[in-house]
């Protein structure tokens, strides 16, 4: 395992855990059977051309850019993928072995994609205790908009109305720590996820405002069977989503 990275200090980190035997002194130095980029994705798009190894993959939220960033570089050896798992926390400090078990891992293949280089990051992803599934990048951005983006979307607003209400510290109550703990996630990471994947994030966040003014002017009206409408509707897609 050879690692790089801008940070210095990440890099002693995952050597000091045995992430990492050697470190590399520039990307294409960090090149093997398999190179895996996992840096912020604006950032993957000038990475990747820099990247070297038999067959490249990344892990990041958007897909469409990288995709097509990779395939100019490696051809049908690159092999766009983001694995649905994560923390809020960040560094080599916050890694855990069983951060993929059970959870799911999109591939983003397309026609030019090599199947061998394709089999073997499928299988790079197995043997973390991930499951794999594919789908076309353009149709992973629009649901990961939906699904993953938005969420943080909401969760930063949340917080900082809160925030701005003037909430005692010390008082935040459940509903609070469960629906805002991805605000805690560093912005680096975050703004360019908004910026890459900005038209469907958009649409995301119209649909979003739209069902929170709705439910609005329920609670305005005092209108009882709206509000309650609104809630039974919310609570059979969470069901319908999560399956």
């Amino acid at each position: 395992m050879v690692g790089w990275d801008v940070d210095p200090a990440a890099l002693a980190g995952a050597r000091a855990r045995g992430f990492v035997h050697e470190i590399a002194d520039a990307p294409e130095a960090a090149a093997g059977d398999v190179t895996v980029l996992a840096v912020p994705v604006r950032a993957l798009r000038a990475l990747v051309a820099r990247a070297r190894g038999d067959i490249v993959t990344d892990v990041g939220s958007t897909k469409a850019a990288i995709v097509a960033a990779g395939e100019a570089a490696h051809g049908g050896r690159f092999v766009g993928g983001h694995p649905l798992a994560g923390t809020e926390r960040a560094g080599p400090a916050a890694a855990s072995a069983a951060l993929f078990r059970g959870r799911r891992a999109l591939l983003t293949p397309t026609p030019v994609t090599d199947p061998a280089a394709l089999a073997t990051v499928a299988g790079l992803w197995r043997a973390a205790g991930a499951e794999v599934a594919e789908m076309p990048a353009a149709e992973h951005d629009e649901l990961m908009a939906a699904v993953s983006h938005l969420p943080h979307v909401v969760a930063y607003a949340l917080a900082d109305a809160v925030g701005a209400l003037g909430a005692p510290n010390g008082m935040a109550g459940g509903g609070f720590i469960d629906t805002t703990r991805i605000a805690s996630t560093p912005p680096g990471m975050w703004v360019d996820v908004f910026l890459d994947n900005r038209d469907a994030v958009l649409r995301a966040t119209d649909r979003f405002a739209e069902r929170l003014a709705a439910l609005r002017r329920a609670i305005a009206a005092g209108d009882e069977e709206a509000i309650r409408l609104c809630i039974e509707a919310a609570r059979a897609a969470r069901a319908r989503i999560l399956g």
